[in-house]
């Protein structure tokens, strides 16, 4: 039987649950902010509309019910995606005016200790990829978010209540915030001149989940998605924090 819960915003919204007693929207849509967004969906959440690995975490009936939105079920449906605050958050402030853009970073960048980075016509993106920091190939690790500036690059991860990806890199042996501190040693100076600030960022649910793997030279900081959510100048803060909130009380805590 199909249930139904209100969103951030008190709406009711139709939804289902694994057998873990996650929660999932029946759509995508129904997980992210879309407020300003215009026109909507947007490449970003495009490219993250395929279908999930893990269709089978839930019983026949929520199957059912959890694929009836796409015809099939997509991550970004969970209420413990990553992907989904991340677009909520960080998607949402690139498509600010740059004033507000600009105002939000400088917040960010004084909440990650580090007031020097200067925010003139910053750019934020989503889930793009760099050359594997072991071969230079294609198809590298996938930046959740990044930040460029005039005096800096940002390579962010973002985590809910999922770990730092181990087994990486060439030998596996390797960990994804070693993989990204890498690329920066090795790399950083020649590909983005004139930028003395090179740093690896991690955000997640709870304090000290991401922890420092970078090599000597790269900057690490982390923090937590509410004291992310908590900055005032996001231009949906209200919105944003009511979305963090929601999406709080209804994750499964291990």
């Amino acid at each position: 039987m199909q249930t139904k819960m209100k969103n951030w915003n008190g709406k009711e919204i139709p939804c289902a649950r694994s057998r873990g007693g996650v929660i999932a929207a029946t759509h995508p849509y129904h997980n992210l902010i879309s407020t300003d967004c215009t026109p909507w969906p947007p490449p970003e959440i495009t490219q993250k509309l395929y279908k999930s690995r893990h269709a089978g975490a839930f019983g026949d009936e929520d199957a059912k019910i959890a694929s009836s939105g796409l015809g099939y079920y997509c991550d970004l449906q969970s209420l413990h995606s990553e992907d989904a605050i991340t677009w909520s958050v960080f998607g949402t402030a690139a498509r600010a005016d740059t004033r507000i853009k600009e105002a939000w970073l400088s917040e960010l960048f004084d909440l990650l200790n580090l007031p020097d980075i200067q925010t003139q016509k910053a750019e934020i993106y989503l889930w793009r990829r760099i050359p594997h920091p072991d071969t230079l190939v294609s198809g590298g690790p996938e930046i959740d978010m990044g930040i460029l500036t005039a005096n800096a690059l940002f390579l962010g991860e973002a985590k809910w209540l999922s770990d730092v990806g181990g087994s990486q890199g060439k030998l596996k042996n390797k960990n994804q915030i070693q993989l990204r501190g890498e690329f920066l040693l090795k790399y950083g100076k020649t590909l983005f001149r004139d930028r003395p600030y090179l740093v690896v960022f991690g955000i997640s649910l709870s304090q000290g989940s991401i922890k420092d793997a970078t090599p000597d030279g790269i900057i690490f900081q982390s923090t937590i998605w509410e004291k992310v959510c908590a900055l005032k100048s996001h231009p949906l803060y209200d919105e944003v924090n009511r979305y963090y909130e929601w999406k709080k009380a209804n994750t499964q805590i291990r």
